[in-house]
């Protein structure tokens, strides 16, 4: 075989050898990033808090705990239960590059009675019957809750996040700050509100009997109807909006 032949065909062996390197590179990726479902076994719970930007669903049924997402960051996450809590951790030596958008959680318990978000987390949940839910949204977090029937309900929203809530109650407490947003006239029933809007956040929810309560900082508080007694005191560019 003449010299020039030789080295055509040793150009094409190590054109071989390279590609081939290139694809066991790309196969060992695509493994690293391989999806993985992982079930949590956790005591009972009625609650749940969703953190470091996760999404999550929360139906109402037999009590169960999925992880989806990319093994690595599977991994990552604990899962435990306190005070009926079910929590979200992610151990702060392992947080550098955590990317929760990227990981669902599945969740149903026989019992919802709360919903809290953190950290740009998003959270769709449906709610059970209750004295007394809770929602507490904060850092840019997105809560949205079906079904609520409780004779009260509590809901705090701060940094930019914003709550969206149906269903029924009788008394409604809301603390809004931040920019946040808490969007609630599809809870029917409402008698009374007790409202405070601060930072440019808005507040929408119903009430027939009364309304009382401080807006501040070019906050809105918008009501469908002008209840009986009404108490709300507006400062700093914030107004009080009728939608009648």
């Amino acid at each position: 075989m003449s010299p020039a032949r030789v080295s055509i065909v040793a150009a094409f062996l190590l054109f071989g050898a390279c590609a081939h390197a290139q694809d066991s590179q790309a196969g060992a990726s695509a493994s690293a990033q391989q999806q993985r479902g992982d079930v949590r076994e956790v005591p009972d719970f009625d609650e749940v808090s969703v953190s470091h930007g996760i999404r999550a669903e929360v139906k109402v049924g037999p009590k169960s705990v999925r992880l989806e997402g990319p093994a690595e960051l599977v991994s990552r996450i604990e899962m435990d239960v306190h005070d009926g809590t079910l929590r979200t951790r992610v151990d702060k030596k392992l947080f550098s590059g955590f990317k929760g958008s990227s990981v669902r959680l599945y969740v149903s318990s026989p019992r919802v009675e709360g919903v809290h978000a953190s950290g740009g987390s998003h959270v769709d949940a449906d709610a059970t019957r209750t004295d007394e839910f809770e929602v507490d949204a904060s850092g840019g977090a997105i809560i949205n809750v079906r079904g609520v029937d409780a004779r009260q309900v509590e809901t705090e929203a701060s940094g930019g996040s914003k709550v969206t809530l149906a269903g029924r109650a009788t008394d409604f407490d809301v603390e809004a700050s931040g920019g946040s947003i808490v969007r609630a006239l599809d809870v029917k029933g409402v008698k009374t509100l007790d409202a405070e809007a601060s930072g440019g956040s808005r507040v929408e929810v119903d009430a027939s009997d009364r309304v009382s309560g401080e807006a501040s900082g070019g906050s809105v508080l918008q009501l469908v109807s002008r209840p009986s007694q009404s108490d709300v005191r507006a400062s700093g560019g914030s107004k009080v909006v009728y939608k009648d």
